[in-house]
């Protein structure tokens, strides 16, 4: 069976018991826009998302990546693992939900309503990280000490965020259709 079949237990092959087998057109792309997203998430992480100017003489520029490998070094033992958790696992893991939701050849069971219903639970927390770092900001320019502004890197990250949410739900909207919905 090979390590890939262990890792990941199912055939990418659309099965014709499978949304991936049934649906045409722009629909039948959903895996890929997911592993884009995913892509593009990643990718997020590591660029410029806020930088924070102090006195007028210096500048701080972080990335999602650099902001939580500092709350670690600080001994952030609450904080650095929630927002390593909410920034980087529940999206990538939710991407992953989607591509395998889209595969699962389980169509005509109630399966997916099921799984869906466990997705779309881990997707409420999808806007935490970009309202959480949008108080960030307000608190830090509240100050009046300091000035703070979105880079890049929150830019695609809440494109990113917002993607994954379209996905999610035009996958709900195919399993309803062809899962008996």
């Amino acid at each position: 069976m090979g390590l890939w079949a262990y890792l990941w237990p199912m055939d990418l092959k659309a099965h014709q018991n499978s949304i991936a087998g049934r649906v045409r057109g722009a629909d039948s792309w959903l895996a890929v826009a997911a592993l884009a997203v995913a892509i593009l998430h990643l990718v997020s992480l590591f660029l410029p998302a806020m930088q924070i100017e102090h006195l007028l003489f210096f500048k701080d520029t972080m990335s999602i990546w650099s902001t939580i490998a500092v709350l670690f070094k600080r001994g952030e033992w609450l904080i650095g693992p929630l927002l390593a958790l909410f920034t980087i696992v529940f999206p990538l893991l939710k991407l992953g939900a989607i591509v395998h939701l889209f595969y699962s050849p389980v169509l005509g069971q109630g399966v997916l309503h099921h799984r869906l219903s466990r997705l779309e639970a881990l997707g409420r927390w999808s806007m935490l990280d970009v309202m959480v770092a949008a108080l960030l900001i307000v608190s830090i320019t509240a100050t009046k000490l300091a000035d703070a502004r979105f880079m890049p890197g929150m830019y695609l990250f809440s494109v990113a965020v917002v993607a994954t949410l379209l996905l999610s739900r035009r996958l709900g909207v195919l399993v309803k259709k062809f899962d008996g919905g």
